[in-house]
């Protein structure tokens, strides 16, 4: 049986990784490929372009060829969601997990085709006619779908050998309660499309939660904006809520990755979080 003592900061995470659309989670988390194979289950769009235009060799010399050449995809949607946690069983059975990481992007459009991929088995799901507001409707057993296909991955990935990648887009939503004159309404920022239950259960299933998030300033040398990518690593704000148990304690809330790769700035804040080189 393991004992706390043998807990050491380079065995593999799980990360969360949130921000707006465009604030480089992707890219973030591609970056892990610089030390072996990468796997990208793919919901957001028909096939993450943005890999190809940012690791260049202009940019990252030779680096972006390996970061490249090391990362597999799989685009999902709600037609076949189900082989998304099928791939997972298949490697948790066949105990088959090659990867350094594997990535999920991103749980905001995964949790919509868990829905949608659900309701396509009722009698009036997706991709039969619609002819009234109720033929597009969820019903209560499609969240329940959503939210057993959910607990089901976060489960098999407590069991992957790997660096475990998730990538959230928190939605602004707002949030009523009461009536009349003691209604109360909250903004709200999940990070799920649809059901309020896995909302809740995601964060709390990984140890590092980053939040990306833009800075823009004028740089009077150049006469223009300039843009900074930062990720923050320790925030009790709502809007960009971040914890993290490696780098609790140590004094680093934020770290700046402008045209830099996030996995060889983060492994260089954890050594001078540890005073040592720990990550292997």
């Amino acid at each position: 049986m393991p004992k706390a003592t043998d807990i050491k900061p380079d065995s593999y995470n799980q990360i969360l990784l949130k921000g707006g659309p465009g604030f480089g989670k992707t890219l973030a988390a591609a970056t892990f490929a610089l030390e072996g194979p990468v796997h990208i289950s793919y919901f957001d769009k028909k096939k993450p372009v943005e890999l190809i235009s940012f690791f260049t060799e202009k940019r990252f010399g030779s680096k972006a060829k390996q970061i490249l050449d090391n990362i597999e995809y799989t685009v999902y949607g709600s037609r076949n969601c189900n082989d998304y946690l099928n791939r997972l069983i298949d490697m948790i059975n066949g105990n088959s997990c090659r990867l350094f990481a594997d990535i999920t992007d991103s749980t905001t459009s995964l949790t919509a085709a868990a829905v949608n991929w659900s309701s396509a088995f009722s009698s009036t799901g997706q991709g039969k006619q619609v002819t009234k507001p109720e033929d597009i409707i969820p019903e209560f057993d499609d969240y329940k779908a959503e939210t057993a296909l959910i607990t089901q991955a976060l489960d098999l990935y407590q069991t992957l050998p790997c660096h475990v990648i998730w990538i959230a887009h928190p939605l602004p939503s707002i949030k009523i309660e009461g009536k009349g004159a003691s209604m109360k309404v909250t903004k709200t920022n999940p990070i799920v499309t649809y059901g309020t239950k896995v909302a809740g259960m995601i964060p709390a299933r990984f140890t590092e939660i980053y939040h990306l998030s833009q800075e823009s300033t004028w740089d009077a040398s150049k006469g223009m904006n300039t843009t900074d990518y930062k990720v923050h690593v320790n925030s009790p704000e709502d809007d960009n809520f971040a914890k993290s148990s490696i780098f609790d304690n140590s004094g680093i809330k934020e770290f700046d990755i402008t045209d830099k790769l996030f996995y060889e700035v983060w492994k260089k804040k954890i050594s001078e979080a540890f005073n040592k080189d720990v990550i292997t």
